[in-house]
């Protein structure tokens, strides 16, 4: 018989096994709907959503996990709201400025759906305050359940659009649908199984929990924008530097492959975290698996990485169109650096497992100033898109080497 424990860890691993592979089945039917440059600002406009979201809750999510009882952790919880309301307000103001939404627009095509990024951000920011709302009160099944939703109605929605109209509008009120649904899902339970606390709150005790924790909006924005930006600035500055189907043909192959690189390295993170943890409470180190699992992940990724690095343009000729066999040039640059994060990410957790949090920020923090750095040399020094992918490729190749050496050392 599973434990309760067992059981939720599949629930929720099978709604991001569902969640990861519905958009790689409808990717093929979507690029033959939506053009690479519309792809470009679409994904501009979710690095925009994804670093936004960050900011705006002042990553007071991850305190709602803090407090003993219910009523100061729901004040947490409205504090984060609140926060991610103002900063919408603010975004909002910004767009009234004509001269910022031409400097946006310049370059990014956006249009009038540049209007949905304050909402999207807040929806997002929502939506992980949500999260841990619910993860706290162990509703397992609920959240496994907004995996499926956000899946669904975003790959479906922009199917349904595409076919209707298409255009950028169909890509990102498609993915805005989506985190909608899944906040109103959310919104819904909370509503529902909280109504008791929710009714008596007032704004002097989430004013109160945010003053209490205001070292997290202090000091861990900055470490998650860290993380954030050096996934998420590609997608941004190819788009801002070069032409929007530049920075679709990176996006859709970073979006691609990375999926199944996520699959499989959580599963292998779980299990390895576990045992990993038991042998360092028993000897002080794991270095029996540490060795183990770096051996098994480079002899499952070898063969098909090596693969992918030869047939990739056309591959993805043939399962996203003509148009797509460029984004199979940039996924074969991009073959080491994903080889070598399927081998790293999992074994990542090592830095949580030594205390070694402030070197993991560093890394996260040279990370993005090599990424950066690619960036800019690619547009300023050499003015080459081609070749800004190649110096990006470079600098995941060096942040991952770097990653995987202090990993190493950390065995001896």
């Amino acid at each position: 018989m599973l434990s309760t424990f067992s059981k939720n860890v599949l629930r929720l691993a099978g709604g991001t096994a569902f969640a990861q592979l519905l958009p790689l089945l409808v990717a093929p039917a979507l690029s033959r709907l939506y053009s690479p440059a519309e792809f470009g600002a679409y994904y501009f406009f979710s690095a925009l959503v994804a670093m936004g979201s960050v900011v705006s809750t002042g990553r007071y999510e991850m305190a709602v996990m803090l407090p003993e009882k219910e009523r100061p952790a729901l004040a947490t919880f409205m504090a984060g709201v609140l926060l991610s309301g103002l900063a919408m307000l603010f975004l909002f103001l910004l767009l009234c400025f004509p001269a910022f939404r031409q400097m946006l627009n310049e370059r990014t095509h956006l249009g009038l759906w540049m209007w949905l990024l304050p909402p999207a951000i807040w929806l997002q920011g929502v939506f992980n305050l949500l999260s841990y709302w619910h993860n706290r009160h162990r509703r397992f099944r609920l959240i496994a359940a907004s995996k499926f939703v956000l899946s669904g109605v975003n790959a479906f929605g922009r199917l349904g659009l595409g076919f209707w109209r298409g255009g950028i509008g169909g890509l990102i009120l498609g993915t805005f649908l989506a985190w909608l649904a899944v906040v109103l899902q959310f919104a819904r339970k909370l509503l529902k199984a909280d109504f008791s606390l929710l009714r008596n709150m007032r704004l002097a005790e989430a004013i109160e929990q945010a003053r209490k924790y205001k070292h997290f909006p202090r000091n861990m924005v900055i470490g998650s924008l860290f993380n954030k930006g050096s996934s998420e600035l590609p997608a941004l500055l190819l788009n801002w530097f070069f032409l929007p189907g530049i920075a679709g043909w990176y996006g859709q192959m970073a979006a691609v492959t990375r999926r199944p690189i996520q699959v499989i390295g959580r599963s292998f993170e779980e299990v390895f975290r576990q045992a990993a943890a038991e042998e360092i409470h028993k000897t002080g180190h794991c270095r029996r698996i540490f060795w183990r699992t770096f051996k098994k992940l480079f002899a499952i990724g070898f063969v098909p990485f090596a693969l992918f690095a030869w047939l990739a343009p056309p591959l993805f000729a043939f399962v996203f169109g003509p148009e797509w066999e460029q984004a199979g040039h940039y996924a074969r640059a991009f073959a080491l650096p994903f080889f070598l994060q399927f081998i790293s990410a999992p074994l990542s957790s090592l830095f949580y497992l030594y205390e070694q949090v402030n070197l993991y920020s560093k890394l996260e923090f040279l990370q993005l100033l090599l990424v950066l750095a690619a960036l800019l040399g690619g547009k300023y020094f050499f003015g080459h898109a081609g070749l800004t992918i190649y110096l990006l490729a470079g600098a995941y190749t060096l942040g991952y080497l770097l990653r995987l050496y202090l990993l190493a050392l950390m065995q001896k």
